[in-house]
């Protein structure tokens, strides 16, 4: 009796663990399609318009607040844009897979820009206020 039941447990864990492994690859496809179409919504560009924004910490850096609120982190921002309340209207792609130090916004790649307006030039070490 207690080799019957033994035998029964084996079998029906070496079946569910079968099964288990085909879930598996089944789900790696879906990934692989999710990618895929991620990477097709980031081929698509369109203009945006969004304002330059100076943030004080983790070093310093600029970043892009769009008309819509979304956070954009720009990897290739270029110097004269570099002033707080700048006005662009920029064209580019999200940078998926990519971590920064700045935990801020989405990284960014332009590749297109117009300036909108200029923004106003500002110390950016302000030090301590007591």
């Amino acid at each position: 009796m207690k080799k019957t039941l033994i035998v029964a447990v084996t079998l029906t864990l070496l079946v569910a663990g079968c099964s288990q492994a085909h879930d598996v690859s089944n789900n790696e496809n879906k990934v692989t399609e999710l990618r895929e179409s991620d990477m097709d919504k980031s081929a698509k560009q369109s203009w945006q318009q969004v304002t330059v924004k100076y943030l004080n910490f983790e070093g310093g850096f600029y970043g892009l607040v769009s008309s819509k609120g979304e956070k954009l982190l720009p990897m290739n921002l270029a110097k004269e844009y570099q002033l707080e309340g700048t006005q662009l209207k920029v064209k580019g792609q999200l940078i998926k897979d990519m971590m920064t130090i700045q935990q801020w916004g989405e990284p960014f790649k332009i590749n297109d820009v117009e300036l909108i307006k200029l923004g106003n030039k500002q110390d950016k070490n302000t030090g301590a206020k007591y």
